[in-house]
């Protein structure tokens, strides 16, 4: 993880993400001023924002299906 050496050799996928919460911490004024940054790298860790996302797609879809989609699902053309 914050080591920069991935599971299958070279840099790991997260580490761009940890080095820039690492500098963060240590010149920001005030430790709020880093929570996008924390965010960032918590979410390429466990991507809870991209399955909540998804998640909602998936539900909106089912949605569709079971009230109509009024369109014939056209794919926007």
């Amino acid at each position: 993880m914050s080591s920069g050496f991935g599971a299958f050799g070279g840099v790991g996928r997260c580490y761009k993400f940890w080095i820039e919460f690492k500098k963060c911490m240590n010149e920001a004024p005030a430790r709020e001023l880093c929570i996008p940054a924390k965010e960032d790298y918590m979410e390429c860790l466990h991507h809870k924002k991209e399955f909540t996302r998804l998640n909602k797609i998936e539900d909106q879809r089912r949605h569709l299906e079971v009230n109509g989609d009024g369109g014939g699902g056209g794919g926007g053309h």
